[in-house]
């Protein structure tokens, strides 16, 4: 049975989901390509394995999985309204099935899988160690975990955190109206409803992470630390992220209505500015390293990992 937390959180992952276009969808697909590469994961050990896609939100990595020859590809999700968009979007691949199910209590026998990918959905729920033993047990002796989890540090999540209480007495309607508003593309409104009202927003250290793999079992866990392909790649990619909350608040502002939201869009845009300032001061900053510059603005970023049982 889902908790009042799953259902929640489910909810709003369901209904951004549906509103990436078919485009998007494609470059997100894509991408999965483009990072494995990078950070030399050979796609080939891919070929006739058997995956749970733990948390599959719009299907984009089980179709990615299919792609590069994945025999059996098992989806899960707790939103319902998720899984119908993740139907749509992987109808040609008949190895797909799907499955409404939480990673905190999977519906599987022990080691089923050769693969379990789990890419940001640990974080946002109310027991991280339970769904992380969830996955351990349903993976296969030597078979592969992939984790994408939120890390710690960096001014981006602090502005975020700052933001969380002032955009819940405005609201997810009036927010969502402000970013799309704004003219941001449905990626973006996704990344941004998701970070400003999901209800379990944890972060996590690296040395954590990597000593409760250790822990449940795990050898060979290595990060991957190569070109992002987002917001996280550079300082400058991060500021240019924190100009896109910018441009929300001020969509805000010209939505208020009444003295309440006047108050709360000014200060959710004063928020804003103080954060892109700090991170503009820094990249200005010449006594600052290159290590320096990206442990204040990004932190250790998300943290992407694969790991052998």
């Amino acid at each position: 049975m889902q908790n009042q937390i799953e259902n929640t959180t489910g909810s709003l992952f369901g209904e951004l989901w549906k509103d990436l276009s078919s485009e998007q969808f494609r470059d997100s697909v894509e991408l999965f390509t483009k990072r494995a590469i990078a950070n030399n994961f050979d796609l080939d050990w891919l070929k006739g394995k058997t995956c749970l896609d733990a948390g599959c939100g719009s299907g984009r990595y089980s179709v990615a999985l299919a792609i590069h020859g994945a025999a059996k590809i098992t989806a899960v999700d707790v939103s319902s309204t998720g899984l119908e968009t993740a139907r749509n979007n992987a109808q040609e691949f008949n190895q797909i099935q799907f499955q409404q199910a939480s990673v905190l209590n999977l519906p599987f026998p022990d080691q089923s899988f050769d693969l379990v990918w789990c890419a940001g959905v640990l974080h946002h729920t109310d027991n991280f160690d339970k769904g992380l033993s969830e996955l351990t047990r349903v993976l296969k002796p030597n078979g592969k975990l992939f984790l994408l989890v939120y890390g710690a540090g960096g001014l981006r999540w602090k502005v975020i955190k700052a933001a969380r209480p002032i955009v819940a007495d405005l609201g997810q309607t009036f927010i969502d109206r402000a970013i799309q508003q704004s003219g941001l593309p449905a990626n973006n409104r996704k990344n941004y409803m998701d970070d400003l009202f999901v209800p379990v927003q944890e972060l996590t250290r690296f040395t954590e992470l990597n000593q409760k793999l250790i822990d449940l079992g795990y050898s060979s866990i290595d990060r991957w630390t190569e070109n992002t392909f987002d917001h996280e790649n550079s300082p400058k990619d991060q500021l240019s992220d924190m100009l896109k909350l910018g441009e929300i608040a001020e969509s805000a502002q010209s939505l208020a209505t009444t003295k309440s939201e006047t108050y709360h869009t000014e200060l959710l845009k004063r928020t804003a500015d103080m954060y892109i300032n700090l991170i503009q001061e820094a990249l200005s900053d010449p006594n600052l390293t290159s290590e320096q510059l990206k442990d204040i603005t990004i932190g250790e970023g998300n943290l992407r990992l694969i790991a052998t049982k």
